[in-house]
């Protein structure tokens, strides 16, 4: 049985092909009895629960030998549910459900579309709520530009719902965090300083800053990248999803400035993010450590460091949408050498770089074939550990 509990505490349930509303203890009861009888039963936005009914459930718990799977999307769920006051303490596991994989993504798309297309989809498609509003085709700029409009909204309303439960200079202060985020500040010190300018914090000390990132990243909705060879910071601070990263960009350009969003930077934006995710993936492939490194002087930056156990630079990537022309490869080998990174790797998503002294050339197919062998060595992995 599954369980969606509304706003107004009514209950949609869904079972054996039917969909019905139920009051809340007629619900919950129906619940109990099911789990008692060894089925299984999800409950989603499971925060909307009055805690009155954790104490029936704890209470039921010795009766029950089915299984029970709560989802929740609040700020506070996890934590009030794992307090040592809680009477669900000890009964579940948490586990959280994060965007899709790289891997998972581009080997789906790419039973569908062009190489290239399906890794460029996949970046944003990590989110896939997008795929039930839009058809995956073409060049995914193109269609967020088209539907900047519509999509910004939902992104906003995706986010506030995670933190309906929290106070309102706290909601604000989070808000105003992942929107920076978006506008790609990326250092915990220039966000403090930007959030003591709003006057949303009493002082620009890290401190409180590092403590909103912290949990932001325990909640899914934020991610930090070490940083290899740049100075005086540790870590890129960025938002986890693509998708909602570059919607709440063009929500901030369109609602707080009144300024329609460029095609050219929704292009930058969708090839940053691309930067990253092939980072993930070929961090996972290889079984390194992903990190980032901006320059110094204004140079630009090493898309991808992947680092080995004791933080020694293995392999460096620079990635690019576009062709990567051999006079280009040459000046991108003889860069990353500088820094004494000892092989380099270079990815295009038109077609597999030529350049001779290149460690490793990937093109869309190499990116789609890792994705994939990736994915099944996932699957077998899952077949192990089941009983």
């Amino acid at each position: 049985m599954y369980v969606t509990i509304t706003k107004t505490r009514t209950c949609i349930v869904e079972r054996k092909g039917r969909v019905e509303f139920q009051d809340l203890k007629q619900c919950i009861d129906n619940v109990l009895s099911l789990l008692a009888k060894n089925k299984v039963v999800v409950v989603d936005e499971f925060q909307r629960l009055p805690e009155d009914y954790w104490d029936l459930i704890g209470l039921k718990h010795h009766e029950v030998s089915g299984r029970l799977i709560l989802c929740g999307s609040s700020l506070g769920i996890a934590q009030r549910v794992f307090d040592k006051r809680s009477p669900l303490l000890g009964l579940l596991e948490p586990f959280l459900v994060d965007i899709a994989s790289p891997e998972d993504t581009i080997s789906s798309l790419a039973k569908y579309l062009k190489p290239k297309e399906a890794i460029l989809w996949a970046t944003i498609a990590r989110d896939p709520w997008i795929l039930g509003i839009t058809v995956p085709q073409g060049e995914p700029w193109k269609t967020i530009m088209d539907k900047a409009a519509s999509l910004a909204p939902i992104s906003i309303s995706l986010i506030g719902e995670v933190f309906t439960e929290e106070e309102k200079q706290l909601t604000r202060l989070y808000e105003a965090l992942l929107r920076l985020l978006a506008q790609q500040y990326w250092s915990s010190k220039t966000l403090a300083q930007k959030l003591y300018e709003a006057r949303l914090i009493s002082s620009p000390q890290l401190g409180v800053v590092t403590g909103l990132l912290s949990q932001l990243e325990k909640m899914g909705l934020v991610e930090k990248i070490p940083l290899w060879k740049t100075r005086r910071n540790r870590y890129y601070y960025k938002h986890r999803s693509p998708l909602l990263s570059i919607l709440l960009r063009i929500d901030e350009l369109v609602e707080e400035h009144g300024v329609k969003p460029d095609i050219q930077s929704i292009i930058y934006d969708i090839a940053l993010e691309t930067q990253f995710m092939l980072g993930e993936l070929l961090a996972r492939y290889h079984k390194l450590s992903r990190a980032y490194t901006i320059l110094p002087h204004g140079q630009g930056d090493i898309d991808i460091v992947l680092l080995d156990k004791t933080k020694k630079p293995v392999i460096a990537y620079e990635v690019k949408i576009g062709e990567i022309t051999r006079n280009e490869a040459r000046k991108i080998v003889e860069r990353i050498k500088e820094y004494g990174i000892p092989r380099v790797g270079l990815i295009s998503l038109t077609e597999k770089p030529l350049e001779e002294k290149v460690d490793e050339a990937l093109g869309p197919q190499e990116i789609i074939a890792i994705a994939e062998e990736l994915r099944k060595r996932k699957e077998l992995l899952i077949r192990q550990e089941l009983p």
